[in-house]
C-alpha cells in the first residue's frame, strides 16, 4: 500500500511539474508576442531605435530567426544605419540565399552607401526570384539610372581564400561535357552529375567567377555551346567556372543539393563581409562620393517641407465650392457636353514617379463615360489651363497628413482636388504610393469634382474605400 501511495505522489509531482513548465512556456510566448507588438508599434511610429532594442532582446534567444532579423534590418536601414542593416540581411542570406526580402534589402542598403553596382547585382538576384515584383523593379530602375549618370570606383570586394581554386578540373569532366554537347546525356542527368561533383568537392567553383553581363545569357543552348568549346580545349577553365556559376544562379543546378558550409566557413564569410563594409565606410570618408538615396520618399518629403504651400492648398481647400467658376456646357444631339478647365499644380521636384501622365489617363477615363444630368445624357471634356482664376478644378498632389485613412479630398462639382502621394503607415517613414494607386485615387477624386457621390458598388471607381500599394516600402 505504501508503494502505491509513493507512485501516486510521484506521478502527481510529474503532472504538476509538467503543468508548471507548460505554463512557463505559454507565459514566455505571451511575453514574446507582446514584445513583437511593441516593436511593430515603435516601427510604425518611426521610433526605430526603440524597435531595434526589442528585436535585439528577442534575438538573444534565437540569433538566426529570419523574421526577426528582417524586421531589425529594416528598422536599422530606416534609421540610417545601413552598415548594421547589411550585416543582418547578410545573416539571412547565409541561411536562405534566395530570400527575396534580404536580397532587396541588401540592394537598397548598398545603394544608400553609394555602391550602386553591388546594389544592382542584389536587386537583379531578387528579380530572378520574383520577376513581377513592382517594388524591386522600382528600386532597380532608380539604381541603374544613378549608375549610368554617376561615374565612381566601386569598393573592391575581398576574395575568400577558402573558395579559391587552382583552376584545375579533372580531365574526364571534359568527356562528360562533350557527351552532353552531342545529347548523349540528358540535361537532367548532366545537372545531377555536376551537383554530385560539386557536393563531393571534386570540382570547386569560385563564386567570384561570373559573367559581367548576365542579361545576355538567357538561353541554356548558349551555355551548352560555350561548355562544348571548353571541352575541346578552345577556352580556359575560367570560362568553365563562369558557366557553372550561371547554371547555379539560374537554378539548373539546384543550390539545396550543394554541400552545406561548416560553421567555420560561415564565420569566415562574415569576417570578409564585415571587412568589405569597413572598406566601404573608409572610402566614403576619403572621397567625395555622390549618394542619391535609392528610396526617394525622404527626398520628396524634404523638398515638401522646404516649400510647404507649393504642394498643399490648405487655404484653397477652405474656400467654398462657389468660389470657383462654373464649367461651361453646350447641348449637342440631346447630350450635354460639359467642359471643365483644370489647373494642375506641379509635382514636387525630383519625384521619380510620373503622375502627370496618369492624370491624363484619369481625364480619358471620365471623357469615355456617359453620365446623366437633368435627366439627359452628359459627356465630359477636360481642358488644362495655366490660369488659376479661370479653372473650375484645381488639382494638386499632397504630402501632408489629411487625416487617418484619408487618401484624397475634393469639392463636389468644382473646386480643389487633392491626392495623397503616400503615407507613414507602412514602416514609420514616409512612403510613396505606386503610380497605379495614385491614378486610382485621382480618378476617384476627379469623379467627385464633376459632381459624383460615393456608391455601394465595390467594382465602381466611386466606391469609398481603397487600399493603395507602395512603390518602395519593403514591408508592403
Amino acid at each position: 500500500m505504501k508503494k502505491i501511495i509513493k507512485i501516486t505522489i510521484y506521478v502527481a509531482m510529474i503532472i504538476l511539474t509538467t503543468s508548471y513548465i507548460m505554463s512557463n512556456d505559454a507565459l514566455a510566448q505571451n511575453v514574446e508576442k507582446i514584445e513583437l507588438e511593441n516593436a511593430k508599434e515603435h516601427l510604425v511610429n518611426g521610433e526605430y531605435k526603440q524597435a531595434v532594442r526589442i528585436y535585439e532582446r528577442l534575438l538573444e534567444n534565437n540569433p538566426n530567426n529570419i523574421p526577426l532579423l528582417k524586421m531589425k534590418a529594416i528598422a536599422l536601414s530606416n534609421s540610417g544605419d545601413e552598415l548594421n542593416s547589411l550585416k543582418d540581411f547578410y545573416k539571412i542570406i547565409q541561411q536562405d540565399p534566395n530570400n527575396v526580402m534580404a536580397l532587396t534589402g541588401m540592394g537598397v542598403s548598398f545603394g544608400n552607401l553609394g555602391e550602386y553596382k553591388e546594389a544592382s547585382n542584389y536587386l537583379e538576384s531578387a528579380l530572378k526570384e520574383e520577376p513581377d515584383n513592382k517594388i524591386i523593379k522600382n528600386y532597380k530602375k532608380i539604381i541603374d539610372d544613378i549608375n549610368i549618370k554617376y561615374r565612381y570606383v566601386p569598393t573592391e570586394k575581398p576574395v575568400s581564400t577558402a573558395v579559391k581554386n587552382n583552376g584545375e578540373v579533372p580531365v574526364w569532366v571534359k568527356s562528360v561535357v562533350s557527351l552532353w554537347g552531342v545529347e548523349k546525356i540528358t540535361d537532367n542527368d548532366f545537372f545531377s552529375i555536376l551537383e554530385y561533383l560539386i557536393k563531393k568537392d571534386i570540382i570547386k567553383i569560385p563564386k567570384e567567377s561570373s559573367f559581367e553581363n548576365t542579361k545576355e545569357l538567357k538561353m541554356l543552348s548558349w551555355v551548352k555551346g560555350n561548355l562544348n568549346l571548353w571541352s575541346q580545349g578552345e577556352i580556359p577553365n575560367s570560362e568553365f567556372f563562369k558557366n557553372m556559376n550561371w547554371l547555379i544562379e539560374n537554378k539548373f543546378i539546384k543550390s539545396d543539393k550543394m554541400k552545406q558550409k561548416s560553421q567555420k566557413e560561415l564565420e569566415y564569410e562574415v569576417y570578409l563581409f564585415n571587412k568589405y563594409l569597413r572598406d566601404i565606410k573608409n572610402n566614403i570618408s576619403k572621397e567625395k562620393r555622390y549618394i542619391e538615396y535609392s528610396n526617394p520618399s525622404q527626398d520628396v518629403i524634404k523638398k515638401f517641407l522646404r516649400d510647404y504651400v507649393k504642394w498643399n492648398f490648405d487655404q484653397q481647400v477652405k474656400m467654398p465650392s462657389s468660389g470657383f467658376p462654373d464649367p461651361t456646357y453646350e447641348i449637342i444631339n440631346d447630350t450635354y457636353i460639359i467642359k471643365y478647365k483644370v489647373y494642375i499644380n506641379q509635382q514636387p521636384i525630383g519625384l521619380p514617379l510620373d503622375h502627370v501622365s496618369t492624370l491624363e489617363n484619369t481625364f480619358k477615363f471620365w471623357e469615355s463615360k456617359e453620365l446623366k444630368t437633368n435627366n439627359q445624357k452628359a459627356k465630359m471634356i477636360f481642358e488644362i489651363t495655366q490660369l488659376k482664376h479661370e479653372a473650375n478644378v484645381w488639382v494638386t498632389w499632397v504630402v501632408r497628413d489629411m487625416g487617418e485613412g484619408v487618401l484624397g479630398h475634393a469639392h463636389l462639382g468644382k473646386g480643389v482636388v487633392e491626392v495623397a502621394l503616400g503615407d507613414y503607415t507602412c514602416d514609420g517613414s514616409f512612403q510613396l504610393y505606386d503610380v497605379e494607386s495614385v491614378e486610382k485615387i485621382m480618378t476617384h477624386e476627379v469623379g467627385h469634382s464633376i459632381g459624383l457621390q460615393h456608391t455601394k458598388d465595390r467594382t465602381n471607381i466611386m466606391y469609398p474605400t481603397y487600399t493603395p500599394s507602395y512603390a518602395y516600402c519593403l514591408l508592403s
